[in-house]
């Protein structure tokens, strides 16, 4: 499908408008992730970028996951200039909240993951996105909610990467440059979806090694970045008590 003759394709993108695109351009029918809200789509049809698919039988709105538009020929032409999103991932943590059933924010307590979400929010920037990856319910979003579970990644019921790929595609995600904040482990299943992602804790030793990393990049952080705000301080300010298992 081409853009419509006519139609101006140079008007400013959001940033989710922009990761929507590039994820429509990698997958195998150009489908938008139906997450994004009718005024994305539709300034992206105005544009030019995209395109109404048939109508289906299926529920439309917000919050179906049934597609709705499909990118164009002008839009894949556009989101090769356009910059990649940014996606932070840090892992989830054995030490949870005792609530049976809490945004994924809450719910995970581990110190590890605190250390890596504190490292992470210090390095974003405008546009750029933080999720959680669970070993049980996959790509988490921070207000996502979730029921208290134990499993750790690698055990039996870890989250496959087909799910976690239609997750990607979801939430938007599926075409960005990713950095993984955890061990070897969660690298390991973050690739399942982004096979190009740079682990930068790769070659650390130990704990010890991850821990002076992320301390490194929150010490280091920007004045104005979320470190900077007193809620943050307070909120992921490491504990002293033992490191989550789910760390690897």
């Amino acid at each position: 499908m081409t853009g419509q003759p006519g139609r101006r394709t140079g008007g400013e993108l959001t940033p989710l408008q922009r990761a929507g695109l590039h994820t429509a351009a990698v997958h195998p029918e150009g489908h938008l992730p139906a997450s994004l809200g009718d005024s994305d789509l539709r300034a992206l049809a105005a544009l030019g970028l995209a395109g109404p698919l048939a109508s289906r039988s299926q529920p439309a709105g917000m919050l179906s996951r049934a597609a709705r538009f499909r990118i164009t020929g002008a839009g894949r032409s556009r989101i090769v200039s356009e910059p990649l999103p940014r996606v932070y991932v840090v892992p989830c943590s054995s030490a949870k909240s005792s609530a049976p059933i809490a945004p994924a924010g809450e719910m995970y307590v581990g110190s590890y993951h605190r250390a890596a979400r504190r490292a992470a929010l210090s390095q974003l920037g405008p546009g750029d996105r933080l999720v959680i990856l669970s070993a049980k319910f996959g790509i988490l979003r921070l207000e996502d909610h979730i029921l208290r579970y134990d499993l750790r990644a690698g055990q039996r019921g870890t989250v496959s990467g087909s799910v976690m790929e239609r997750q990607a595609h979801h939430l938007a995600l599926r075409a960005a440059e990713v950095t993984v904040f955890a061990g070897k482990t969660y690298a390991a299943l973050a690739r399942q979806v982004w096979p190009d992602l740079a682990h930068p804790l790769s070659r650390a030793r130990g704990i010890g090694d991850h821990l002076a990393f992320f301390a490194g990049l929150y010490a280091s952080a920007p004045e104005g970045s979320p470190r900077s705000t007193h809620r943050t301080r307070e909120r992921f300010a490491p504990s002293a008590s033992a490191l989550s298992p789910a760390r690897a």
